[in-house]
């Protein structure tokens, strides 16, 4: 007598508890016995190694390779710079925005100038006016000179003489320096670009009102960029300044060498991380700001490696497929880390087995 599927559910609930509970246990078994090092032989793939033409044969290598550490930063400029005015004045007009490439000796900012040009003007006039003075002096001391000389004024008279001609002096003197402070002031009514560099920010607008050493462009040197990363605590004895970094830029798409520099001696508290700092080369795109991703290498260890294109995925499952006593097996494995076309095994193969590879291009070390 046939029974449905629901009827057998209400009539035989032990039964199928008991029925689905063996079947995962088995399962179960199956999967550990894989992972030991044992194989799965599916009929259909228990064939002779003959069986795969032209796929290329991998090798189950046990290899002495480098243990590299990554670490997370942004690139920064070496030299951050601030073109400031030198003078109060009202800003005119600003050149630059966001993003632009300035030179070194590029006017960036204009200052109203009109009050500085009064100054010098009247530095000028007072300075004019000291020299005239100076000239009156200078006569008056030579005369006097001579008639002391031959008894015809007394030397009181002479040394107010010779008074009068050092005011007059060194009031011209001032009145030079006035001149030259007022002119370098009109000079400083233009800003320019201290170097060769990438505008970052206006810190300012036409209209306002500036005062001495106030920033009005933020720029960086695209020349002079670095490399900042944030190192671990656990990290501080393996790496040094000299350590060489790849690091990897992803806005760019490119990897760069170089070393440590640099290595701030004060650890971070909050984040349990020192700063490490490395140069970086100008002309590549590279921007202040940008993510960047740095590895180096830590020590050596041994590692048991498979050829990544030997390792298959069935569901949630990875597998390889091993070439065992004249017949091919498939085996469930667990990976690592990855080590170019090459994949770490922590279970499932040993050194020196042989695995079929996908494509003939494999590397079949």
């Amino acid at each position: 007598m046939a029974y449905s599927l629901t009827e057998l559910r209400r009539a035989h609930p032990r039964w199928l508890a008991l029925i689905a509970a063996t079947t995962a246990l088995v399962l179960l078994w199956f999967t550990l016995q894989a992972i030991r090092g044992g194989s799965i032989q599916p009929g259909l793939l228990s064939q002779k190694p003959a069986g795969l033409p032209g796929r290329p044969i991998g090798m189950v290598l046990s290899e002495k390779l480098p243990v590299h550490r990554e670490l997370i930063g942004s690139i920064q400029s070496r030299v951050p710079i601030e073109a400031a005015s030198r003078v109060a004045a009202r800003i005119t007009e600003i050149k630059v925005r966001a993003g632009d490439h300035v030179r070194r000796g590029e006017v960036i900012v204009e200052l109203d100038a009109s009050e500085l040009r009064a100054r010098l003007a009247q530095a000028q006039g007072q300075l004019a006016a000291a020299r005239g003075e100076l000239k009156r002096a200078t006569t008056d001391e030579s005369r006097f000179t001579a008639l002391f000389a031959r008894g015809s004024v007394t030397a009181s008279e002479r040394d107010a003489v010779e008074a009068a001609y050092r005011g007059a002096a060194g009031r011209t003197a001032q009145a030079q320096a006035a001149v030259a402070g007022a002119r370098a002031d009109l000079e400083y009514a233009i800003v320019r670009s201290p170097v060769d560099g990438v505008v970052v920010e206006r810190l300012a607008e036409p209209g306002d009102m500036t005062m001495p050493a106030k920033p009005l462009v933020r720029l960086y040197d695209e020349k002079a960029l670095r490399v900042e990363l944030e190192v671990p605590e656990e990290l501080a004895r393996d790496i040094a300044t000299g350590t060489p970094l790849d690091v990897s830029v992803d806005a760019t798409g490119m990897k760069y060498h170089t070393q440590v520099s640099e290595i701030v001696p004060a650890s971070n508290p909050a984040s349990r991380s020192f700063l490490v700092r490395a140069p970086l080369p100008s002309g590549q795109h590279l921007q202040p700001g940008m993510f960047a991703r740095a590895t180096f290498v830590v020590a050596s260890q041994m590692v048991l490696t498979v050829p990544r294109d030997a390792i298959q995925e069935v569901g949630q499952l990875e597998t390889a497929r091993v070439i065992a006593d004249g017949r091919i097996t498939t085996r469930i494995v667990s990976l690592g880390r990855r080590f170019g076309d090459r994949v770490e095994v922590l279970a499932g193969l040993r050194a020196g087995e042989r695995v079929i590879c996908q494509s003939r291009g494999a590397d079949s070390k």
